[in-house]
Parts: C-alpha cells; sequence; structure tokens
C-alpha cells in the first residue's frame, strides 16, 4: 500500500510540477474530477486512497512554493522593489498559484483595477528573476513509507481493552488489522497517516488532534487604531494598550555600549595621531599597528548591523502583536523630521538607535501584508489624550 500510494502521488506530483497545472492547486477537487475522467487507476488504488494522494501531492507542491517563497523574503524585495498600483500588482500575483504559475510563462494577467499593460510588465519581469532564483527542483516522493487515509478506509475497535485498527487493502475485501500500543485519544477519527519504520519492523498511527480558534466576531463599524512609538515600549494604541515592552531597555544598552565604544575609538585615534607624527621609526610602526588591527570598520560595521537587526525584530514583533485585532485603519505619527529635536543628548542618541526609517519601513510592510491602511500625521500631540473623546 505505501508503494502504491508513493507512486501515485509521485505521478500527481510530476504532473503539478508543470506551472500551466497550477491553477490547480487552487481547486484539487476540480482537478481530481477531471484527472479521474482522463486517466486510468494503475495502481488499483481504492478511490478513497487515490483521492488522499491526490490531495496530498496538491498540499506538498503549495507548501513548496510558498516556502520558496518566504525563504527567498520575495514579497519584502517586491515591496522595496514598487509604489503603488504596482506594489498591488505585485501582491496580487503572489495570492494565488495560477497567477504565480503564469509569471515563470512571463504572462501577466490582468487584474480588476486599473493597471497598464507596461507596467504589469516591469513588475512580472521582476518576479520573474526573483522565482527563477528561489525555485529550485520541485518536489518528488523518494521514501515509500507512509500514506494517509480518510475515515472510509479504516476502523479503529478495542477487544479485550486492546485497542486495534483495521484498513483496507489493496485486495478487496482482506483487511489489515494493525495493534495499537498506546491510544492518546478516546478514539481514533479523522484522517489519519500511517508510517512504517522498516528499521524497528513497527507502524506508527498520527492521528490530528483538534485545537479550538478563537474567531474574530464581525465588526459594524471599520476599527481604526492610533499608534504612538515610544522609547520604553515600541507603540502605545489609542485604546490604552502597550506593544513590544522592555523595548526601553534594549535601547538603553545600546546606547550605552555605543557611548562606551566610540569613547574607547576617540581614545586610539588620538593616540594613533600622536604616534604617526613621532619621530621615532617604533612608535610610527606602532601607529601603523594600530590603524590595522584596532581602528578598522569591519567588527564595528559588523556589530552595527547586529544591533540594527535587533531593533528591527522588536519592531516586527511589536506590529504583528497590533495587527493582531485586525485594524482597517492604522494611524501613525510621522518621525522623519525628529532629527535632533530632543534636548537630551542620551535621548538623542536612542531615537538614533530607534531607527525611523526601519520603523517607518516595518509598519508600512506589515500593515500592508495584513489587510491595514497605514496613514501618517504630523507628531506634533500625539501623545496626549482628546479632552472630549478621549
Amino acid at each position: 500500500m505505501a508503494t502504491a500510494y508513493s507512486l501515485q502521488e509521485d505521478a500527481f506530483l510530476r504532473a503539478l510540477a508543470r506551472t500551466v497545472r497550477w491553477g490547480d492547486l487552487d481547486n484539487p477537487r476540480a482537478f481530481r474530477n477531471r484527472d479521474k475522467a482522463a486517466r486510468v487507476n494503475v495502481w488499483t488504488l481504492p478511490v478513497h486512497l487515490y483521492d488522499r494522494a491526490l490531495f496530498d501531492a496538491v498540499d506538498t507542491m503549495k507548501r513548496w512554493i510558498l516556502a520558496a517563497l518566504a525563504q527567498a523574503h520575495i514579497e519584502g524585495k517586491l515591496f522595496r522593489a514598487f509604489e503603488g498600483q504596482q506594489r498591488r500588482y505585485a501582491f496580487w500575483l503572489l495570492r494565488k498559484c495560477v497567477r504565480i504559475g503564469a509569471v515563470p510563462r512571463g504572462d501577466a494577467p490582468e487584474p480588476r483595477f486599473e493597471m497598464s499593460l507596461a507596467e504589469r510588465q516591469a513588475v512580472v519581469r521582476r518576479l520573474r528573476r526573483l522565482l527563477r532564483k528561489a525555485l529550485g527542483k520541485s518536489p518528488r516522493v523518494h521514501r515509500r513509507r507512509s500514506f494517509a487515509l480518510d475515515n472510509t478506509l479504516y476502523r479503529f475497535f478495542t477487544h479485550k481493552d486492546q485497542a486495534y485498527l483495521s484498513l483496507a487493502s489493496l485486495i478487496p475485501g482482506r483487511r489489515i488489522v494493525i495493534p495499537l500500543r498506546g491510544c492518546p485519544v478516546p478514539a481514533v477519527t479523522g484522517n489519519v497517516r500511517v508510517v512504517i519504520n522498516p528499521i524497528t519492523h513497527t507502524v506508527a498511527i498520527h492521528v490530528p488532534v483538534p485545537v479550538r480558534i478563537k474567531t474574530v466576531p464581525a465588526r459594524r463599524e471599520p476599527l481604526v487604531v492610533g499608534l504612538d512609538a515610544g522609547v520604553t515600549e515600541v507603540f502605545a494604541d489609542s485604546r490604552g494598550h502597550f506593544y513590544g515592552e522592555g523595548f526601553g531597555r534594549v535601547l538603553d544598552r545600546l546606547s550605552a555600549q555605543t557611548m562606551a565604544q566610540g569613547a574607547a575609538r576617540n581614545r586610539l585615534h588620538a593616540a594613533e595621531k600622536t604616534l604617526a607624527a613621532s619621530p621615532r621609526v617604533g612608535e610610527r610602526e606602532k601607529a601603523g599597528r594600530m590603524r590595522r588591527f584596532n581602528l578598522g570598520r569591519m567588527k564595528l560595521d559588523a556589530r552595527r548591523v547586529k544591533d540594527q537587526a535587533e531593533v528591527t525584530r522588536r519592531i516586527a514583533e511589536a506590529m504583528r502583536e497590533v495587527l493582531r485585532s485586525r485594524p482597517e485603519v492604522l494611524v501613525m505619527e510621522d518621525l522623519s523630521r525628529m532629527r535632533g529635536r530632543t534636548q537630551s543628548r542620551n535621548l538623542s542618541r536612542v531615537v538614533s538607535r530607534w531607527m525611523r526609517s526601519s520603523l517607518k519601513e516595518r509598519a508600512e510592510f506589515l500593515s500592508h501584508a495584513g489587510g491595514s491602511r497605514l496613514e501618517m500625521v504630523n507628531a506634533a500631540y500625539t501623545s496626549q489624550e482628546c479632552p472630549e473623546c478621549g
């Protein structure tokens, strides 16, 4: 059964590897109906087992495409490369597998919103280059060790306090009975996966466990959330919630580290300058060694990149927490003109580490990806409550 199932799934994967078939990934049931009418079940699988192999192949292909998009950071590259309608069109292409499959062929699907052909082709050319680098070889089935079953292909029962699973086999009327050593749930239900371990000569039954997910009720009015960026936490919103607490400690640590490192480098610069002007050859050679080993930029730049990544990560985490409530509109203060406006040197250094451009870029990208509209307003008086509406 495992061999026949794997061969059938591999045949589906070979068929779905062609980009013209990626439209079937969006509608696997239509693919199943069309495939059954066009070909013969070579490996004589039961009908429901044949369906499970097809749905497994579709799920594997979709996961492969989504993983390639995520690992290559294609959404972020498109966000930085385009603006306006072209950016909207790029994200629109990535929402359906049939549109993604059209890009490697050079096609530019026409969206519902107005956009010229030249603008669409520019986006497609850029996305096509990115996909060529991101997509490697299409997935195949290499190990024939498992197969999936729905609840029509097995029966769970107990006999003398021992749990068993009776499976349908390739021979009609013949069943395969597997004794279960442990059963974490009262009964095995739903779709399961049978995994064979040829080394230990055992069979494992992977059972799904239901998880309750909170549903967000529909809103009567659009949710508008105002965000105020801070130096103790990343955001405080207009509802009184705080996001990214502990952000201030990170900024203080990075600020103190930058100040101490800058002071040490200034002392070394002064010493190197004095030694370089000395008439003694040994002292001039020492000045050269200081320039080579102590006053370089490689370690300093690497640490700065690492610190910048830490701050960006915390900003992104806080922004994702804000977007969990699915606001329609996010209103945030524009901090692009804040440079040099603070009276405290330490606060100016902290705000500089805060990276206004990174904060704006993460807010724009994540709000756009989360389906919210971002509006930037003047930062004046945005940290105060309105006396009338709060």
